[in-house]
């Protein structure tokens, strides 16, 4: 089962999460992170350019000859027209993440801004996407997305290899809209990410900002179905992820041994973990943290 989870590095160079009140782990901790975790048996690490130093810090303290599956990402483009300088600039990305990574190669490549695929020139990343699989610097390739609209983008432009994409038991739409049934029937390795829905599915409902006001009698009615059966938050939000046989990897971000420890522990008995509750409707705002406001904690 763990061989399924992947560890997720933005918040090793990025103060990030809204449940996050300590900032990012310190080098030594992330270095603790790593090494519990290949202990532990993961697949896969998830990384990208925009994380800060993450992937310097993968690169530090990843053994060599380690047999993790490690997918990073496009750099950004700020420019609203892609040219061939935009194609030369992602190569060079992918090269440099590569450097830092100390790696010869990352298992999967994804566009991180699927709406860089809908400016003029597009074609020039697609190409250099492929060149960069051509010359086995990765061995798929594909995108992050946040929605249906930006898969039905990024199928415009190119076949995906790989795709991830949120889910968790606030957030169904890859299930109830078929997204996984047609990425699997297609092929398509699945990652899933924000499992704790950046930890939000895991706070206190009194303590969320005020931002969450309107659904926080739905997901304080979760945590009670949870605990009424004698389960965590985290055991139910792994659980149901895990238990989708369409998902190859579940992507889980930690900040602190302990916070792995416990992730790991409730994977290996997933499995015992049934009937996490019918999802409520909640307007889909809620369910993407890119249009949250930021947050800071005193």
């Amino acid at each position: 089962m763990l061989a399924r989870l992947g560890l997720g590095t933005v918040q090793f160079g990025l103060e990030y999460g809204v449940s996050n009140r300590a900032g990012h782990p310190g080098e030594r901790e992330v270095a603790n992170i790593l090494a519990q975790a290949i202990e532990a048996g993961i697949g896969y690490i998830d990384t990208a350019p925009a994380y800060g130093d993450a992937e310097a810090l993968v690169g530090r303290y990843l053994p060599s000859g380690h047999c993790l599956n490690i997918v990073t990402r496009t750099p950004a483009i700020e420019d609203a027209t892609i040219e061939a300088r935009h194609g030369r600039l992602l190569l060079d990305s992918l090269a440099t993440s590569l450097d830092r990574m100390r790696v010869d190669n990352v298992h999967g490549f994804l566009v991180h801004q699927a709406r860089d695929l809908a400016k003029p020139g597009w074609q020039h990343l697609v190409e250099a996407m492929a060149e960069a699989r051509a010359r086995g610097w990765a061995s798929r390739i594909g995108a992050s997305i946040y929605n249906s609209d930006q898969l039905a983008l990024i199928e415009s432009r190119f076949a995906p290899e790989i795709v991830q994409l949120p889910l968790n038991v606030l957030d169904r739409r890859p299930i109830a809209s078929g997204v996984l049934v047609h990425l699997k029937a297609g092929g398509v390795e699945i990652h899933a990410r924000s499992v704790f829905l950046q930890g939000l599915l895991l706070m206190k409902p009194s303590e969320l900002p005020d931002f969450f006001i309107p659904i926080r009698d739905d997901i304080a009615n979760m945590q009670r179905h949870w605990a009424e059966r004698g389960w965590s938050a985290i055991a139910a939000c792994l659980a149901f992820a895990l238990q989708q046989t369409e998902i190859d990897a579940v992507i889980v971000g930690v900040n602190r041994c302990t916070e792995f420890d416990e992730i790991a522990d409730v994977a290996r008995q997933s499995s015992s973990i049934r009937d996490c509750g019918a999802a409520p409707m909640v307007d889909p705002l809620y369910l993407d943290p890119s249009r949250w406001p930021a947050f800071r904690f005193q």
